[in-house]
């Protein structure tokens, strides 16, 4: 009975005599659970009279008496596969200590053997280096002209910037992967390395590396569409004080960030190509019109499906079938969730049409339960309308494999950026927009993939064309 509210009196009536005869029968069962623990309260007082009797001391019968264990013999213990202590590092270097002579008595020692070892790890006093490179010319009697080698310094510094690579990868690190603001990697350098840069500096050595490693935020876009599926999600940014949107498209190994002024349907559009045509995979993310330009396969958010549900159980804490609504669309998803997939024995074809039996089982299912509201004035009806609405679109993970079934990785990977615009605002100019999106990428990209930011950055760098 889905709504006892709106139920028929004569449906009412069998409840009510329904419950009546259940309250019987679990009084008869209650009276007999009395009578047997009424029996082994008896039995129970019996035996402790007959054990005080016999000289023993009074202990109730769920207590075990005291037994002593008998010591362990760490001989027969197991092996272990693999020792757990801490492993010694690699050391840099090695100084020896050993005595010359007797600390005692002043003789003479024999061949030394090693004692034990312990090593220290600490950090060296840093300092910034300044190499200057000094060509001469010099005139060839033959040529008639004065020679002079020319420099290729690409290993060490980027084209003609009086920095090297180090400073370069140092800053893009401590900005995109530290999220460390300007003024506080002014302070890193100066308290660190004893060297005084202007934050104009950095700002501008940013945008080079930037502008140097746009070639493969490019690359990064044109891999993101030949994805399985996309996690997509936006959030407010704002430039020289405007408001505008950071786009989040997010795969398992890659990250791209776009930002644009507009939040509309187009940006979407510049991603995968005019109704989706540029993209074949399945996007996934939350309920925002905008996503709709995708023509293809398309997988709404769970997560904030559920999130709105339990808001609205907090807003009406007393209504029972709001309550029974809830609980069977959790006891849904819970269910698809479960789903392991097709055997893997079968032909393709034959999983692939499993996939989309199961499919259609959880969307008539959940049809059933949301169908009866949207026409009704019930707290239920905005959220079963939205359902219904988006009801193609709820268990695209159940078609495919390997889909999610929330935004989660689009949501934890923007989660920075929010924060980093309550700490900054934002950037000041379009430049700085630029490279707040490609050094993010990269940044994120590489988090993904589980490598050292500091190492592919100066890899990037080093390859990068001489400008």
């Amino acid at each position: 009975m889905s709504d006892l509210l709106s139920a028929p009196r004569g449906e009412l009536l069998k409840l009510v005599y329904d419950l009546i005869e259940e309250n019987q029968t679990l009084k008869v069962r209650i009276s007999e659970l009395q009578d047997q623990s009424f029996k082994l309260q008896e039995e129970n007082r019996q035996l402790r009279e007959i054990l005080k009797v016999k000289g023993k001391p009074d202990r109730p019968s769920f207590i075990k008496p005291s037994v002593k264990k008998k010591p362990k013999d760490l001989s027969l213990r197991k092996k272990r596969e693999r020792g757990f202590a801490r492993r010694l590092d690699l050391p840099t270097r090695q100084e020896f200590h050993s005595y010359e002579v007797c600390p005692d008595c002043g003789g003479s020692l024999g061949k030394p053997s090693v004692a034990y070892k312990r090593q220290v790890i600490d950090l060296p006093q840093a300092s910034f280096v300044v190499t200057e490179h000094v060509v001469f010319k010099r005139f060839c009697a033959h040529c008639q002209k004065r020679v002079f080698p020319k420099l290729n310094l690409q290993e060490t510094t980027v084209g003609h910037h009086r920095f090297g690579l180090n400073v370069f990868t140092t800053i893009a690190t401590l900005r995109e992967r530290l999220r460390l603001p300007i003024r506080v990697i002014k302070l890193y350098f100066k308290t660190f390395y004893q060297l005084d840069l202007a934050e104009g500096e950095i700002t501008e050595i940013l945008h080079k590396a930037a502008s140097l490693a746009h070639l493969r935020y490019q690359e990064i876009l044109t891999s993101l569409k030949s994805s399985p599926f996309l996690c997509c999600d936006e959030t407010g940014f704002r430039e020289r004080g405007k408001n505008g949107y950071l786009w989040n498209i997010t795969t398992p190994n890659q990250q791209l960030i776009l930002y644009r002024q507009s939040r509309g349907s187009k940006v979407v559009r510049e991603i995968i190509g005019k109704d989706g045509q540029d993209y074949e995979g399945v996007i996934v993310s939350d309920f925002y019109s905008a996503y709709n330009e995708h023509a293809g396969f398309h997988q709404r958010c769970w997560a904030h499906l559920l999130r709105d549900i339990r808001e609205l159980r907090e807003d009406y804490p007393c209504h029972p079938p709001l309550n029974l609504w809830a609980k069977r669309i959790k006891a849904i998803y819970q269910e698809a969730k479960e789903y392991a997939g097709p055997d893997s024995s079968l032909p393709l074809g034959l999983q692939a049409r499993e996939r989309i039996q199961k499919e259609t089982y959880f969307k008539e299912k959940l049809q059933a339960i949301c169908e009866p509201y949207p026409a009704r004035a019930s707290p239920m009806s905005p959220l079963s309308g939205r359902m219904m609405t988006f009801l193609p679109e709820l268990f695209t993970f159940i078609r495919f494999p390997n889909i999610p079934s929330t935004n989660n990785l689009a949501e934890r990977t923007l989660r920075h950026y929010v924060v980093q615009r309550k700490i900054f605002g934002g950037t000041r100019s379009a430049k700085g927009s630029q490279t707040k999106a490609i050094l993010g990428s990269l940044f994120g990209t590489w988090n993904l993939q589980g490598l050292n930011p500091l190492r592919e950055m100066r890899l990037l760098l080093a390859r990068a064309p001489c400008q």
